[in-house]
């Protein structure tokens, strides 16, 4: 592999040559410590790759932080600033402390060990000298117009940045060594044509007491004693004509470029440490050395995680209609990553992508009727809480919380070299509860995502919205607002965007909502309106804590081999680890609805799904990371039709008199007509700044209790397979509840229970 150190060994040793009397004169000095790893989490043992995406927490807080590992020999590694193109900060003796909390999701990476150096919260490039932002708030990016994040190029553990500014491409290769014991950061860039002059930020220290001009140019800061002070320091290497680096203000070194008729090549190095050794980095910076070719970099390289891993799934048992498969996970893996599936889709040749909330992305083959053989293939790392992944014409989506990435194998050898920025217009802050969720396209190509809120009023346009990014990722913009934790979404057959929530503060219970652009669907602080609203637009259903106290996404039925159910929805319930067959109608415009739970049980809790369209059959994964009965982390499950009678309530049908229930299967005309058989109770939530909601009489508003709902009379249709609920007063309630214990005509058990909601009586 072509290492950071082999790359500048010729150009140190060369320019570390001293003499005798400058070498007795220079301090004596101590190669960079490696600090013990931490250890004590799943995150401290995960190899999480050449970089890491997240927010990080150091001097300042970057929201958009892609955070690079330098040198392992000796630890050194830097934060780039996605939202402002600037090298936030580097730093030696260790990577990033990630969080514990939530199991790793709530908190922000810290960085561990010695700052070398650092930036302001400023734009990394410039017009002028001043570095100005011109962003209204700091939660969002520079203008397109000046700077734009194209993504990055991975080649071995090599990381090269690719960005525009000003409309200019700019790739950027951060570097390390500390050969002879001089620990210097080195960026080499690889710049197109500029319109005009342009100015980049290298380091400010706002402690210097004086400064120093020339290649390099320093700052001076605190002395030690008489003799030896300390500075931070930047040279020029490279041969740019009229380009040099400037003090400003007595804090800041800034290079200044001219006007850039052609491809130009070049690179900065900054050292911090004693004024003894100055005279040791002018010599390497203004020594003569050939830079690489970035470019190079750019088409893909070795590979980063040879060894595929192979497990051996295990087909589900049981005597009904649909039993539950597990594609076993790698866990056991060589670079201990913590897999908790977060997203998957299929590609054309029937393999499927797998994301993990951790940052990973795993390529599985050998998805057959016996899963004998799973072939798991590592394929992209570092990706920051990746919590949805949709593939469109095989190439891999992935949405983090920080944008939505396009992963490319630019070399095709199964691992992903080109981590492209598709759209990362969403604004965030450092909240933990903000997570961007789910990923869906509609029938003309846009993608759709949803995101959470900070549990308290709105800071962000973005906060508890629908979110929908154009066909080519150009724009972005808010479909719907309300959302509090909208884990769960689905995109039907003809373009119907269903979203779940979650219980909490202005959700008294989980919601599954037929959205409407423009609609507001409960949480009054994303409602982003003045004044704010009283009323919301109801949900296609409500289901109760006990039930589904945590909603995951929703998929519709495309496949005649997965039973009697195509064209219906079915609702994932991530707290319950539970898969729900849903009943939807529409009445005046307002839509309203039913769940039934089937009898199937799940390793993690389940939240994405999608059917297979080789098999026809439904795969769905999840996790535990927030409260969940689920036992596992992670867990990719197969739903496999068997072939055996479905008898489940097929529609829940509102009448002006009662409720019309139809089956899957027909009845036995005297156990479908018996009162006995039948249990309705109703109640209603309310809809409070209060987390959740007490569940009272609809009778009685101020008592906590569930109202009994008499059935009047039975009617069987003449196929045997409906029955009509006549029942008195027919009025809209929350929350429904029918219990039923029936037989099919050939005397099998047709037993359960259904919840539904009333919106609107015809």
């Amino acid at each position: 592999m072509y290492s950071l150190k082999n790359r500048f060994l010729t150009l140190l040793t060369a320019a570390l040559t001293l003499s005798t009397a400058s070498a007795a004169e220079a301090p004596s000095k101590q190669p960079i410590a490696k600090k013990p790893r931490p250890s004590g989490t799943k995150w401290d043992l995960m190899d999480v790759g050449p970089f890491f995406s997240s927010g990080i927490e150091a001097t300042d807080r970057v929201l958009k932080s892609v955070a690079i590992k330098l040198s392992d020999e000796s630890p050194a590694s830097v934060s780039f600033d996605t939202q402002l193109m600037r090298m936030a900060f580097g730093w030696t003796e260790g990577f990033l402390k990630l969080p514990v909390g939530r199991e790793g999701l709530e908190g922000i990476p810290e960085m561990v060990g010695a700052r070398a150096f650092g930036t302001p919260v400023a734009p990394g490039w410039s017009l002028d000298d001043q570095f100005k932002d011109p962003r209204p708030t700091v939660f969002e990016s520079l203008p397109k117009s000046m700077a734009r994040w194209r993504g990055l190029y991975l080649y071995g553990d090599e990381v090269v940045l690719s960005y525009e500014i000003n409309g200019s491409g700019v790739l950027e290769l951060p570097a390390f060594n500390d050969e002879n014991d001089l620990p210097i950061f080195t960026r080499i860039f690889e710049i197109d044509p500029t319109s005009q002059p342009l100015n980049l930020l290298l380091c400010e220290d706002t402690n210097a007491l004086g400064s120093s001009a020339g290649n390099p140019a320093a700052l001076h800061t605190t002395q030690s004693t008489a003799a030896n002070s300390f500075c931070v320091a930047a040279g020029l290497l490279g041969k740019v004509k009229d380009a040099k680096i400037e003090v400003i203000n007595g804090k800041r070194l800034v290079l200044k470029l001219p006007k850039l008729p052609k491809k130009t090549t070049f690179a900065v190095s900054i050292f911090k440490g004693s004024t003894l050794d100055l005279d040791r980095f002018s010599q390497l910076v203004n020594s003569k050395a050939k830079l690489p070719d970035i470019s190079k970099f750019c088409k893909g390289g070795p590979k980063r995680w040879a060894q595929p891993v192979i497990t051996q799934g295990t087909l589900g048992t049981g005597d009904g209609p649909y039993v539950v498969d597990t594609l076993t996970l790698p866990d056991d893996n060589p670079w201990k990553s913590w897999i908790r599936c977060s997203g998957f889709d299929f590609f054309k040749d029937g393999r499927a992508a797998v994301c993990s909330v951790s940052g990973d992305v795993w390529i599985v083959s050998g998805i057959d009727d016996s899963l004998q053989k799973l072939t798991w293939q590592r394929y992209a790392t570092g990706l920051f809480q990746p919590l949805g992944l949709k593939i469109v014409n095989d190439l891999v989506y992935v949405l983090g919380r920080d944008q939505i990435t396009r992963l490319h194998d630019l070399n095709k050898d199964g691992e992903a070299d080109f981590y492209e920025n598709f759209n990362n217009d969403v604004q965030i802050t450092s909240h933990y509860h903000e997570f961007c969720l789910n990923l869906e396209t509609d029938s003309s190509g846009n993608f759709y995502f949803t995101k959470g809120g900070n549990l308290d009023e709105a800071q962000l346009p973005h906060h508890g919205t629908l979110l929908k990014v154009s066909k080519d990722g150009k724009t972005l913009e808010v479909v719907a607002t309300g959302l509090r934790a909208p884990n769960g979404m689905g995109m039907g057959p003809n373009d119907e965007i269903t979203i779940s929530d979650n219980e909490g503060n202005w959700v008294p219970g989980s919601r599954v909502s037929l959205i409407k652009p423009g609609g507001f669907y409960g949480h009054v602080f994303t409602a982003h309106r003045n004044p704010k609203p009283t009323d919301h637009d109801k949900p296609i259903f409500w289901l109760p804590h006990g039930i589904d106290n945590s909603s995951g996404g929703q998929v519709w039925v495309t496949s005649d081999q997965w039973g009697p159910l195509k064209g219906r929805m079915l609702h994932m319930s991530y707290g319950s680890c539970s898969l729900f067959v849903t009943s939807m109608e529409d009445v005046n415009g307002q839509s309203q609805g039913a769940a039934v739970k089937l009898p199937l049980r799940f390793d993690s809790g389940v939240m994405r799904g999608r059917f297979h369209a080789k098999d026809g059959q439904l795969y769905v994964c999840g996790l535990r990371v927030w409260q969940s009965s689920g036992a596992k982390d992670g867990a990719f499950h197969r739903v496999r039709y068997t072939g055996k009678p479905v008898r489940l309530p097929a529609s829940v049908q509102v009448k002006p008199n009662g409720l019309q229930i139809s089956f899957t299967t027909a009845l036995d005309p005297k156990a479908a007509v018996d009162p006995q058989n039948y249990a309705v109770e109703q109640w209603n939530y309310r809809w409070t700044t209060n987390y959740g909601s007490k569940e009272y009489s609809v009778a009685n508003p101020e008592k906590v209790a569930h109202d009994p709902v008499e059935v009047r009379s039975i009617k069987l249709s003449s196929d045997n397979r409906s029955v009509l609920l006549e029942m008195d007063n027919l009025k809209p309630v929350m929350q429904m509840r029918v219990r039923f214990n029936l037989q099919s005509d050939d005397g099998a058990p047709v037993s359960g229970e259904f919840y539904n909601t009333i919106n609107k009586v015809p």
